[in-house]
């Protein structure tokens, strides 16, 4: 039972690291955003790295890069959603991932859900489109309007971006675990070696658009230094929640659980940015918390 703790925890450091990354959008562009959740523990990740290297397979190595690979799409894609609509709204979206998580699992990984895992998932899933902000309730041509936002395709994407590289990582922590490791130890050297990847990729893209040094900067200037630093904070401690999670615990049900974070976001939403509460939304938060109650309950 530990991956809800863990799974609980991750998704209240997240609700903050999304909350100081809104605030790095106003003022830099998504890549550079995106970026910096991955710069500070850099020097630590080339060290496991450099350790561990003789340690690890060919295999482990294949799937850090993969979950590299979708975990920064996947941020991309959600910082995109934060463009095309308010704080909440931008996490909701995305947040329709249990569903494709548990597609994805039956289909290509072999991993199913029980019967009461399955309708807890549609009840919590229901919750969280009645917290998407979509319209019901004004006719069938303004529901197709709403349908048409962006920021529903970010986050279509975003959540398959972020169930690829679940999936990936926890295959990359099964590698680990008969070589001695803890699931802990197993997670912090997963998540270590993704980002060791991640600042890869960042930095051949920043060397391409000739901005390495620009951008740099930029994030460690005194205006955006805070900011940058509580958002680094955040995303590892944040990512290595959800890491132990995945690698304790049977993705769907953690996906699942997660969708706590949305309910955190919309409260998050009301009393720090001000966001008024409609009653789908409210609605929504009951439906979510039961379906997560009644996961916890029975698994």
């Amino acid at each position: 039972m530990s991956w809800i703790f863990y799974t609980i925890a991750a998704a209240a450091l997240q609700t903050f690291r999304n909350l100081e990354q809104k605030g790095l959008h106003k003022k830099l562009d998504v890549l550079t955003v995106s970026w910096s959740r991955y710069i500070l523990p850099f020097p630590i990740a080339i060290i496991v790295v450099i350790f561990t290297y003789s340690t690890v397979n060919s295999w482990f190595i294949f799937y850090c890069f993969i979950t590299a690979i979708f975990q920064v799409a996947g941020n991309i894609f959600l910082l995109q959603t934060f463009k095309s609509k308010n704080f909440s709204i931008g996490i909701a979206f995305y947040k329709t991932e249990t569903l494709q998580a548990m597609i994805i699992g039956l289909l290509f990984f072999n991993q199913g859900v029980s019967f009461a895992g399955f309708i807890a998932i549609i009840i919590a899933t229901i919750g969280v489109i009645l917290m998407s902000g979509l319209v019901f309730n004004c006719g069938f041509e303004k529901f197709l309007q709403s349908l048409q936002n962006k920021a529903i395709l970010f986050g279509i994407l975003t959540g398959f971006c972020f169930s690829i590289s679940a999936f990936n990582l926890k295959s990359a922590s099964d590698i680990l675990l008969p070589l001695g490791f803890s699931n802990l130890r197993a997670a912090l050297t997963v998540l270590l070696w993704v980002i060791f990847f991640q600042n890869i990729l960042f930095a051949i893209v920043k060397i391409y658009q000739k901005r390495f040094l620009s951008d740099l900067k930029s994030l460690l200037c005194l205006e955006n230094k805070s900011t940058f630093f509580k958002t680094a904070i955040f995303s590892f401690l944040g990512s290595f929640c959800w890491f132990a999670a995945y690698g304790t615990g049977k993705v769907v049900y953690v996906k699942a659980v997660g969708q706590i974070e949305l309910v955190m976001a919309i409260v998050v939403s009301y009393f720090h940015l001000k966001e008024k509460l409609t009653k789908a939304e409210s609605i929504g938060i009951v439906l979510t918390s039961c379906g997560i109650l009644m996961l916890i309950l029975v698994h």
